[in-house]
């Protein structure tokens, strides 16, 4: 079968792959705290995720105000916490899926830059934050750009609505 009949090349099988382990990076990352280890996001814990964010204030980039408030401010540390966990949760999922992967793709890119900044440059000898946010911001705006065609349920809502969807005076395409 060659590619006009419909056959599948080794980019389209590679895609649904890259997709669902970005999303798994994701949401694996809400099954660590939520579910896991539920301590970090304990605010009485010595295990919670808020004391890392200490950590970053020296090497931060562009945000470390922004950082040093949420800090002083234990409430909205909090708060902030349990709403970046779920949009890591949501998206995650999301692209795991394949469902909205456009959107979901901005949404984790903008989630691990901000880590990106948050951790700024720390140095040489720890790179982590930096190596996911180059690694995982990229491959998010990929499908940001491209969407998540094979294997995804945009795949399954554009074969039933080529046109797109209609809702109220919106016309939207998700994929």
């Amino acid at each position: 079968m060659d590619r006009s009949e419909g056959s599948i090349d080794g980019t389209q099988m590679a895609l649904p792959i890259l997709r669902i382990t970005l999303g798994w990076m994701f949401f694996s990352a809400f099954l660590r705290r939520v579910v896991n280890v539920p301590a970090k996001m304990n605010p009485s814990s010595s295990a919670y995720v808020g004391g890392k964010l200490i950590t970053f204030i020296p090497h931060a980039w562009l945000i470390s105000g922004v950082l040093e408030y949420t800090l002083e401010h234990p409430a909205l540390l909090y708060e902030f916490l349990v709403a970046w966990t779920a949009l890591e949760a949501i998206f995650g999922l999301f692209m795991i899926l394949g469902f909205m992967s456009r959107l979901s793709g901005l949404a984790l890119a903008l989630l691990v830059w901000g880590i990106g900044l948050g951790a700024g440059w720390i140095g040489t000898t720890c790179l982590d934050e930096w190596q996911i946010a180059a690694v995982e911001g990229a491959a998010a705006l990929m499908f940001m750009f491209t969407g998540s065609r094979w294997l995804s349920l945009d795949q399954l809502i554009a074969k039933k609505y080529p046109q797109g969807l209609r809702i109220g005076r919106w016309h939207i395409h998700l994929w």
